[in-house]
């Protein structure tokens, strides 16, 4: 692996402040534009933009952090129970599959961390977990600005998910982790104002129309597209929803009633799931 790739590796996994502002403007110069370029119509005066940009701070930086630091204590926990050490220096895991090839790993990889992606999404649009995942959501616009609302747990959760599995599996970890540049790009893009759908691979590769559909509160795309970075997957369980030349224009937690302010989001699925238990317990 590369020492470039080992600086790309480096901003996604553990950003810093210098990083993580130089990123913001990238996209914002790259996408800001692509949405003016490719606008639809007339726009409505953006709403949420100081939420956005709060967990423009927050999600990259500290919410990053948290996820790395609590994914690698667990990791390694497990590991020591099998006598084996997280080493993050080294693309070689362990068994057959740590002894492919970088770039073999990396592909696999990518595949199977994207089918864990597409279960733990469909489980956080259950009742249980879906007030974590509502901060996603609450967005009533969608552009680029949009994608980094994610509650911590939220993101916490997923990383284990795939995490886990896959170096218990025997990859490496430093292959596992490699995979994130990617997955990172892939969101912010998706997220974009812009009517792509990748042309000809409009069924291979999540585009930005494909995922807006995902968000959109309108009934027929209810609990559609979970997929991240390839639809595969929900070509083969049944939640596909790309109609042809339709684009989604309403978005936002059905029924409007979540928070729109950043403290009050991070706090309100707590008091959700509270409520759920305390109603539960009641019974």
């Amino acid at each position: 692996m590369n020492a470039e790739w080992l600086s790309v590796n480096q901003w996604a996994i553990c950003p810093t402040v210098l990083t993580a502002a130089i990123s913001f403007l990238v996209f914002a110069v790259v996408l800001g534009s692509a949405e003016r370029l490719f606008r639809r119509g007339e726009r409505e005066a953006r709403r949420g933009v100081g939420t956005d940009l709060l967990f423009w701070a927050f999600t990259p930086i500290l919410g990053k952090a948290i996820t790395f630091a609590i994914v690698t204590a667990i990791v390694s926990w497990l590991l020591s129970l099998a006598d084996r050490e997280l080493d993050l220096t080294s693309v070689t895991g362990w068994g057959m599959i740590g002894r492919q090839s970088y770039w073999l790993q990396a592909l696999e990889v990518l595949i199977l961390a994207d089918l864990i992606f597409y279960w733990v999404h469909r489980i956080f649009h259950g009742r249980s977990l879906w007030p974590f995942h509502a901060v996603h959501h609450s967005s009533t616009q969608m552009d680029w600005l949009s994608s980094m609302r994610f509650h911590p747990i939220n993101d916490v959760a997923t990383r284990l998910a795939q995490a886990i599995p896959l170096v218990l599996l025997g990859f490496s970890p430093v292959v596992v982790l490699s995979t994130i540049p990617i997955v990172v790009v892939f969101i912010i893009v998706t997220h974009a104002d812009v009517p792509w759908t990748w042309g000809p691979l409009r069924y291979v590769f999540v585009s930005p129309v494909y995922h807006h559909w995902h968000h959109s509160s309108e009934p027929a795309a209810i609990d559609k597209n979970f997929s991240g970075v390839l639809v595969l997957w929900d070509w083969l369980f049944g939640t596909l929803y790309l109609p042809r030349g339709q684009y989604a224009t309403v978005y936002g937690v059905v029924g409007g009633n979540y928070p729109d302010r950043f403290v009050r989001l991070l706090v309100y699925p707590f008091k959700a799931v509270a409520r759920q238990i305390s109603s539960k317990s009641s019974k």
